[in-house]
């Protein structure tokens, strides 16, 4: 068969936006009760006088955020008294910095950035509220960066204290994570805490017909019709579903379709996806990597060289052996560690039984593409 194709002055997008990762969709695919819990607990943090924590948990790329910005636009268009305010964790990583957005989005400016303390901004917020809404709504997105600077417990405290301190503050804080393992009762101060109504949203990842339904959408408003073919998008469905984020079918889609144009064809041809692939993953790894503290770090370039001398499937307790050799750690937070490299996919564990339970340590990145960017 004959390619088609195009003039190189031509595009096979006719909306290239719906392929970007903040795009915001107006209607969310599959997650109308993770929705209908969060408006829920929205109102229950208006109609009551205790204090109300949801934590959005689940892997990356499963909707957690578009879910909190698709409700946070629905109430700044349609509901008077509450504040919305999101804040992404992964660039707003310290206290300041998140007293600081929640100040400039309260009263429409921003304060000193110099000469002025983190507890005077906590103040000016708590006594502004009364008087501009009748609750704070907060959105701290990707709140396990905070972990990293040893932050989440100070801010979440400072913000449920404001009611504390300032009866008439009304605030209702929204968390979103990937880290299964992140205990936020062990982090907030004690008083604080017996005061929280917590409730935690699971986000589970999508599954492959709904991969296929997200994406075969955005192919349909996005490109012209006949660039993705319906081979196309199985084999982009089951790359995303592999890695378990559906912002890589997204980027592969774009990175694909962009070659194709590149070439001058007018159809993604399965070449494309695979060269698309190969950008696709190795961005998805950094963007997983960036997230990681030194120690999990570590552990991850640990786990591949130690992976490439054995030649087969590496043992949990033999990497903790090796690792204690250099560092002093108790088995159960290397566990920790381990099972959040797990989460992130950027390692599977299998369990094993042979003499009691053991787990097999399977990297899901080549070495090189893990030491590149570790190294970067």
């Amino acid at each position: 068969m004959v390619p088609h194709f195009i003039l190189s002055d031509q595009t096979l997008f006719t909306n290239p936006e719906l392929f970007e990762f903040d795009y915001m969709p107006d209607q969310v695919l599959f997650r109308e009760s993770q929705l209908a819990e969060l408006a829920f607990w929205i109102r229950q943090g208006q109609e009551e006088a205790s204090l109300v924590h949801v934590i959005c948990r689940g892997p990356s790329g499963c909707g957690k955020t578009t879910s909190v910005k698709h409700l946070f636009r629905e109430i700044e268009e349609e509901t008077d008294g509450i504040v919305p305010i999101y804040l992404n964790c992964q660039t707003d990583q310290t206290p300041f910095a998140i007293y600081y957005g929640i100040y400039a989005r309260l009263f429409g400016k921003k304060p000193p950035r110099t000469g002025i303390r983190a507890e005077k901004l906590v103040s000016a917020i708590a006594q502004a509220v009364p008087d501009r809404t009748s609750i704070l709504l907060i959105c701290l997105d990707d709140v396990q960066h905070l972990v990293q600077h040893d932050a989440v417990g100070e801010v979440l405290s400072s913000l449920f204290r404001m009611h504390l301190d300032f009866p008439e503050c009304k605030i209702t804080v929204i968390t979103t994570t990937s880290d299964m393992q992140l205990d936020f009762s062990r982090i907030v101060d004690l008083p604080v805490s017996l005061t929280i109504c917590s409730e935690e949203i699971p986000f589970p990842p999508y599954t492959a017909e709904e991969i296929r339904e997200i994406l075969f959408l955005r192919v349909r408003e996005g490109v012209l019709p006949g660039v993705i073919s319906s081979g196309v998008l199985d084999q982009i469905v089951s790359k995303t579903e592999m890695a378990g984020d559906l912002r890589i079918g997204l980027d592969l889609l774009k990175r694909s379709v962009l070659r194709a144009e590149h070439e001058g064809r007018g159809a993604v041809l399965r070449e494309d996806i695979l060269l698309a692939y190969g950008d696709a993953r190795l961005l998805h790894l950094k963007k997983k990597v960036q997230g990681l503290s030194e120690e999990e770090r570590a552990i991850l370039l640990r786990v591949h060289l130690l992976e490439e001398r054995g030649g087969g499937g590496l043992i949990s307790g033999e990497l903790y052996g090796n690792l204690i050799e250099e560092e002093e750690i108790a088995y159960s937070i290397f566990m920790d560690r381990l099972e959040n490299l797990a989460d992130l996919g950027l390692i599977d564990l299998r369990v094993r039984q042979a003499r009691g339970k053991t787990d097999v340590i399977l990297p899901r990145y080549s070495r090189e593409e893990v030491e590149g960017i570790c190294k970067f």
